[in-house]
């Protein structure tokens, strides 16, 4: 099924065409999936933050802010955009989004992706957890330990706009 160059394993073009299917069915939602599908809009206030490492240096853990998310009913995505006063005490205006596949109740369990600022790294990819009951929610981000930086856990709470 496999043909081998020189120790590499290709595959037939029809599973490499397979593999393109499936992948694009995974594929990010574009401008127009966000305008147009079902979707379910929500208020996000940041607040507050706990470092694992808290002598690493002087961590704010108080951290207000303001966001907007777009649940796309039906599928594990939620589009996120805001700022808040991060750990490092800068300013930080993100966009992102979350991919939440995994379902336990009003449990939603995934990952958080964005572009930040006010951090070593613009780019942040951090495990999350999100739970609604109503029109209240709450969003928990977090970062375990790493060499020079104390992990954390992040929380907001989150409003639904109707």
């Amino acid at each position: 099924m496999f043909k081998t160059i020189r120790g590499l394993a290709l595959m037939p073009l029809s599973a490499v065409s397979l593999l393109a299917v499936s992948f694009s069915a995974c594929a990010l939602p574009t401008l127009d999936d966000l305008q147009s599908a079902p979707h379910r809009d929500w208020l996000t206030l940041s607040g507050v933050s706990h470092h694992f490492q808290p002598y690493r240096r002087d961590w704010r853990e108080v951290n207000p802010g303001l966001g907007f998310e777009r649940e796309l009913t039906g599928t594990p995505w939620v589009a996120s955009a805001g700022y808040f006063r991060n750990s490092y005490d800068r300013n930080t205006f993100y966009v992102g989004g979350r991919w939440m596949p995994l379902e336990a109740g009003p449990f939603r369990f995934g990952a958080f992706g964005l572009l930040a600022s006010g951090y070593p790294s613009p780019i942040l990819v951090l495990p999350a957890a999100s739970v609604s009951v109503g029109r209240v929610g709450a969003n928990l981000v977090a970062l375990p330990n790493l060499p020079g930086y104390s992990g954390y856990l992040g929380l907001q709470i989150r409003i639904a706009i109707e």
